[in-house]
C-alpha cells in the first residue's frame, strides 16, 4: 500500500518544525513571560499584586471569550493569515506596554490586544492545523509543536529578566524584546505554516484515505485509543457528557496552574529567593512542561489521553502543596514543585486538543475548541486576580491554595468521568 506522499516526502514532518517556531515565540515570549515583568513593574508604580496581576487575567479572559472569533478566523481564512494577524497584534501590544504610564493602559493593552494576538497566534490554530495533518500520529505531532510552548516559557523570562536587569530594571525592555519576537513568529506563520494536507495534495499521516481507514478501524493493529469515525457537529459534541466533563477538568485543574505561574516570581521572593532564582525557578516550572508534552508524544497514542490528564492533575496538585512550602532552606522542595507541577500540566495541556480531536474529530474541532475555550479560559483566569487580591487582603496565599488543591482533585475526578462519547441514535 503506496503512501500519499511518495516521490515527493510528506510536509506535515516539516509543517512540524515550522509550526513549533511559530507557536513558541508568542507563547513563551508574548504570554509566559508577563509574570517576571510584574515585580519590577510593581516597585516602580506602587501598584498592588491585585492590580497588576489583573492585567494578565484579563489576558486570559480575552483568550477565551475571543477563542469563537479565532475559531472563525480559522474557518474563514485559516490558520496560517491568522497566525500572521495575530503576530502583528501582539507586536502592536508589547510595543503600547513600553510606553504605559498607567494602571488602564496596561489593562486595555493587554486584555484588548495582546489577548486577541496571542489568541490569534498561538493555540487554537497551530492545535487546528495539526490535527488536521495527524490523526493516527496525533498525540506526537501535538507533543512535539506544543512542547515548544514549554520551551519558549524556559527560555524567554530568563532572557527578559536578564535584560531588564542589565537596563538598571527598567521593565519596558522587555515589552520591546516581545513586540520584535512576536513580529518574527508572524513572519515564521505566513512564510512556511500550510493549513491543510489537501492544499499541497497530500493526506494526514501521509496515508492513502484507504490505509488510514484500515488503521483507525482496528484492522491495521495501529490504532491503540479511541478515534471516532463519525462525522460528529458542535450540536452533537453539546449533547455529550464527555464535553462538560473534559470543560470542568480544564478548568479547575488548571486553576493551581494559573495561582502558581502568576505568583511565582513574587511568592518565590516573599520566601526569601532572590529576584534571579525566583525567575528561575519560574521558568523551570514551565520549562519541566516540556516533558509532560514529549511524554504525550510518546504515550497519548497508546494510552488513553483521559487516564494521562488524571495522572496529570494529580501531579498539579501536588506541586501546588510544595509551591505553599517552598523555601530556600529546603532547595529540594524548589526543584520539586517546578518538576511536578510543569510535567502535569504539560500532560494536561497536549492531552486537551488530543481528546477533542479522538473524540468528535478534525472538522468540528476548531469549533469545539472555540465554544469551550471561554468557559475553561475564563475560569482559569480567575486564579491570578483572586491570589493576588487576597494576599492584599489577608497577607498570605493560603486561601486560594486550599481552593486550588480542591479543584484539582475536582479536575481528576472528572477527568476520569470523561468517556469516549457515543453518536445519538438517529
Amino acid at each position: 500500500m503506496k503512501s500519499s506522499t511518495e516521490g515527493k516526502g510528506f510536509y506535515g514532518w516539516w509543517l512540524l518544525f515550522f509550526l513549533w517556531a511559530a507557536y513558541t515565540i508568542p507563547v513563551g515570549f508574548a504570554f509566559y513571560s508577563m509574570p517576571v515583568l510584574f515585580p519590577f513593574i510593581i516597585e516602580e508604580t506602587g501598584w498592588s499584586r491585585g492590580q497588576v496581576v489583573m492585567g494578565f487575567t484579563l489576558v486570559l479572559v480575552v483568550m477565551g471569550l475571543t477563542a469563537p472569533v479565532t475559531a472563525w478566523m480559522l474557518r474563514r481564512f485559516g490558520s496560517r493569515a491568522t497566525m500572521f494577524l495575530g503576530g502583528l497584534i501582539a507586536a502592536a501590544a508589547a510595543s503600547l506596554m513600553g510606553f504605559v504610564g498607567h494602571i488602564y493602559t496596561l489593562y486595555v493593552a493587554l486584555a484588548i490586544l495582546l489577548g486577541l494576538g496571542v489568541s490569534f497566534a498561538s493555540v487554537l490554530p497551530v492545535q487546528t492545523v495539526v490535527v488536521s495533518w495527524f490523526n493516527i500520529r496525533r498525540a506526537l505531532a501535538l507533543g512535539l509543536v506544543l512542547g515548544g510552548g514549554a520551551i519558549g516559557g524556559f527560555l524567554a523570562p530568563r532572557l527578559i529578566n536578564w535584560a531588564i536587569l542589565q537596563a538598571g530594571g527598567d521593565w519596558r525592555i522587555g515589552w520591546f524584546i516581545i513586540a520584535v519576537a512576536s513580529v518574527i513568529g508572524a513572519l515564521v506563520a505566513i512564510l512556511a505554516v500550510r493549513n491543510q494536507p489537501e492544499s499541497m495534495g497530500q493526506h494526514p499521516d501521509g496515508l492513502e484515505p484507504e490505509a488510514a481507514r484500515a488503521m483507525t478501524s482496528g484492522d491495521g493493529g495501529k490504532a491503540r485509543t479511541h478515534r471516532t469515525t463519525f462525522n460528529w457537529t458542535v450540536s452533537d459534541a453539546l449533547k455529550t457528557p464527555a464535553l462538560w466533563f473534559l470543560m470542568v477538568a480544564v478548568a479547575t485543574t488548571f486553576f493551581t496552574w494559573q495561582v502558581i505561574i502568576t505568583q511565582a516570581p513574587l511568592h518565590l521572593q516573599d520566601r526569601g529567593f532572590d529576584p534571579g532564582t525566583a525567575a528561575f525557578l519560574y521558568s523551570l516550572a514551565i520549562g519541566l512542561s516540556v516533558m509532560g508534552r514529549f511524554a504525550i508524544a510518546g504515550l497519548g497514542d497508546i494510552i488513553e489521553p483521559r487516564y494521562l490528564f488524571a495522572f496529570g492533575a494529580f501531579c498539579i496538585t501536588l506541586g501546588g502543596v510544595l509551591f505553599w512550602l517552598v523555601s530556600p532552606d529546603v532547595m529540594w522542595i524548589a526543584y520539586l514543585y517546578p518538576l511536578l507541577a510543569g510535567f502535569g500540566f504539560g500532560l494536561c495541556y497536549v492531552c486537551i486538543p488530543t481528546l477533542i480531536g479522538n473524540y468528535w474529530g478534525p472538522y468540528a474541532f476548531a469549533a469545539i475548541s472555540g465554544l469551550g475555550a471561554p468557559i475553561s479560559m475564563v475560569s482559569q483566569a480567575l486564579a491570578g486576580p483572586v491570589a493576588g487580591f487576597l494576599y492584599d487582603l489577608q497577607g498570605s496565599y493560603l486561601t486560594v491554595m486550599i481552593m486550588a488543591w480542591v479543584g484539582g482533585v475536582i479536575g481528576f475526578v472528572a477527568m476520569l468521568l470523561c468517556r469516549p462519547p457515543a453518536p445519538m441514535q438517529t
